[in-house]
């Protein structure tokens, strides 16, 4: 099996399982990237959530829209008139806080075989491959 095949097949079953694990609280993989994001930032516009995911902005848009319904975020004004803050609302804080420790649990049972160098050089690995990739070849 080829390395990127690996990659690609880890990252589908990786996905499904945390799908599994959200539909249960009724989100998707997409909105927990998101609230995910908010609670360990606290507040961010959208258009810096779409600069990090390396996505379009109505992507951020629409899984914002998603989530205040649901009542999981708001949206406050800056400064600028034009800029808009997107918070996790105390819903969304309590349901970060129920969820997390579920997907950290995944995380550190698919962790446990490597070493904490391992973690780091892998993690370094796949950085320096995605900044090839931004950058183009």
């Amino acid at each position: 099996m080829t390395f990127f095949l690996q990659i690609h097949r880890f990252h589908k079953r990786y996905t499904a399982q945390l799908t599994n694990m959200l539909t249960v609280y009724e989100l998707t993989n997409a909105n927990w990237s998101l609230l995910q994001y908010l609670a360990n930032g606290k507040m961010a516009t959208t258009s810096q959530i779409a600069k990090y995911w390396d996505v379009e902005k109505p992507t951020v848009s629409a899984n914002v829209k998603t989530l205040m319904k649901q009542g999981l975020i708001q949206v406050k004004p800056g400064d600028d008139k034009r800029e808009k803050y997107i918070s996790l609302t105390e819903k969304g804080e309590i349901l970060y806080g129920k969820i997390s420790p579920e997907i950290e649990f995944l995380q550190n049972q698919l962790l446990f075989m490597l070493t904490e160098e391992q973690q780091e050089l892998f993690q370094k690995a796949l950085s320096n491959m995605e900044e090839i990739l931004k950058e183009g070849l």
